[in-house]
C-alpha cells in the first residue's frame, strides 16, 4: 500500500517559471518513479518464478475477481491522490491564500467601523 508523505514545510522548489509546469514535472517524477519499482518487482517475481517463461503467459492471461478488484480499486485510488498531490497542495494554498484575505477583509471592515 502506498503511503502518502507528510506535508512539507515551506515553500515548494521552484524550477521554471510557470507554476503548472513545475507541477507537471512533479506529477512526472512520481509516475516515472513508481513505474520503474513496478517493472522492476515484477522481473523479479517472473524471474523467480518461472525460468522456462510459462509464469508471464500466465500473468498475461490472469483475470482478477472480487477481492483483488476492490485491493486494485484501492491502490489506484491511493496513487491517483499520490500524482496528482502538487495539484492538491497548489489548491490548498490557494484556498488557505484566499482564508487569509477574507479574514484581512473582516478585520478591515471591524477597523473602519470604529
Amino acid at each position: 500500500m502506498i503511503e502518502l508523505p507528510r506535508k512539507a514545510k515551506g515553500q515548494r522548489a521552484a524550477y521554471f517559471g510557470d507554476r503548472t509546469i513545475d507541477n507537471m514535472l512533479s506529477m512526472m517524477m512520481a509516475l516515472a518513479g513508481e513505474v520503474v519499482v513496478l517493472r522492476e518487482r515484477l522481473d523479479s517475481a517472473e524471474r523467480l518464478l518461472s525460468a522456462d517463461g510459462s509464469l508471464t503467459a500466465r500473468i498475461d492471461a490472469y483475470r482478477p475477481e472480487g477481492d483483488a478488484i476492490a485491493a486494485r480499486e484501492a491502490w489506484r485510488a491511493q496513487f491517483v491522490d499520490l500524482v496528482l498531490r502538487p495539484i492538491q497542495q497548489e489548491y490548498e494554498g490557494l484556498e488557505e491564500k484566499a482564508d487569509q484575505s477574507d479574514y484581512a477583509k473582516v478585520v478591515d471592515r471591524a477597523v473602519a467601523m470604529d
